[in-house]
């Protein structure tokens, strides 16, 4: 009768323990009963029939799927949960069993240790583990580097251990065997939690660098918008100034000669503000100020800008680079030949892919010496350059985009394209 009151109260100890690590007040439902119900048949009837004893490892199964039941299937939270759920019920037994050793009689503690141990360990379980907040422990380890990390040390930890015991290991003794499968487990795992820690942590890398930057961008961005509405009553005075020129003019010719002159600085003061409809921030920020840069430089600066928010498998950052390097080698182009003046920045997203084109006029580059743009370090302009188009090409590979740099004659004048797809086709 000890024995089964024992197993009841040990559940449900268990059970009150994983509705604190899910964050869930605790109550008797149906499916606890069920629980309860069925740990203590279980157990009893291996007691009962001489089982082996290695069947009440099918309570872990019988916990797992109460959880599912209980509180929803999320994987990660349903194994960190469980194991710190072994670990606190674990500790509380060996605590208490320790304590009451001491305590108690050794005549009589084999008697009633056992029921004063679960009585004590579910008071602890329903009036202090609440007080502790379990639950954030939960949360917290349900961020994937703080799982590898502890992975990583328990690992050591084990690989130490054997070290340690190495010259007292009986090769022939099947349980040592044992330790040494372990041990050669352990030393596997390291390589590759080692390196899982390091993409993760280069993962994390990139999403606060990308983070800051939406942070940058997205305030450029808004400036950006509060400049337009600032100037909406410049633009309420071209459109009176236009209207009211029919005053100055005797003739119709030279009214709509008036109009047209005046209408064309107006655009031209104003061609880059259609960019700011175009969709993801950061890269319209960024490439309204890049334009704008080089609309300073006397280049004429013609775009196609069709995005949304930019839903694709390459971070934002790494796009504004690719840009950044894409534009500046064509304005350092334009700028070192002063011959010709013209660039061109096509951008397009469609259901998660992208295409990114850049050209300029330029003279026809033998493909052999395009080959060598893409050369860490080539470059015609001196010392310590060649490096961008080198890094667009590290970035290419690294997300396995589509890479094509070509000649292009248009209207019978060479143009030097560059173009990045994430699709397998190329750009048209």
């Amino acid at each position: 009768m000890v024995d089964r009151i024992c197993v009841v109260l040990e559940a449900l100890s268990v059970v009150i323990c994983l509705h604190h690590l899910y964050g869930k007040k605790f109550r008797f439902d149906i499916v606890t009963v069920s629980f309860l119900t069925i740990e203590m048949i279980t157990m009893q009837a291996i007691d009962y029939f001489g089982w082996p004893s290695e069947l009440s490892m099918l309570f872990y199964p019988i916990i797992a799927v109460y959880c599912v039941i209980e509180f929803g299937f999320d994987l990660k939270k349903l194994v960190i949960n469980n194991i710190l759920n072994t670990l606190i019920i674990c500790i509380f037994q060996v605590s208490v069993a320790v304590i009451l050793y001491i305590v108690i009689d050794k005549q009589i503690v084999a008697g009633i240790a056992p029921l004063i141990s679960n009585c004590i360990i579910l008071l602890i379980v329903i009036i202090v583990l609440p007080k502790l907040g379990i639950n954030r422990l939960s949360n917290i380890l349900k961020d994937k580097e703080i799982i590898l990390i502890i992975s990583l040390i328990t690992c050591i930890g084990i690989i130490l251990f054997w070290l340690i015991n190495f010259k007292k290991i009986n090769f022939l003794n099947r349980y040592e065997w044992f330790q040494n499968i372990l041990f050669f487990v352990c030393v596997s795992l390291i390589g590759l939690l080692v390196f899982s820690v390091g993409k993760y942590k280069l993962k994390s890398k990139e999403i606060e660098t990308e983070l800051k930057m939406h942070m940058l961008y997205a305030n450029s961005f808004d400036n950006l918008i509060d400049n337009i509405r600032a100037r909406q009553h410049e633009f309420d005075n071209h459109i009176n100034t236009i209207y009211s020129q029919h005053f100055i003019y005797d003739n119709y010719k030279d009214l709509v000669e008036a109009q047209k002159n005046y209408c064309q600085i107006v655009a031209s003061e104003n061609k880059f503000n259609k960019l700011l409809v175009s969709g993801n921030r950061v890269i319209i920020s960024f490439l309204y100020g890049k334009f704008s840069e080089i609309d300073n430089l006397g280049i004429e600066v013609s775009y196609y800008i069709d995005i949304n928010e930019m839903q694709v498998n390459v971070p934002i950052y790494k796009l504004v680079e690719i840009l950044g390097n894409l534009i500046g080698n064509a304005v350092d182009a334009l700028m070192t030949t002063k011959i010709y003046n013209r660039l061109y920045v096509l951008m397009i997203e469609e259901e998660g892919h992208f295409n990114i084109e850049v050209r300029n006029e330029s003279e026809f580059i033998n493909y052999s010496e395009i080959a060598l743009f893409f050369t860490k370090g080539y470059s015609k302009k001196g010392e310590d350059r060649g490096l961008g188009l080198y890094h667009v090409k590290s970035i290419c590979d690294e997300y396995k985009l589509n890479m094509l740099c070509q000649n292009i004659e248009i209207d019978g004048i060479n143009w030097i394209s560059f173009m990045i797809s994430s699709k397998k086709e190329t750009i048209e």
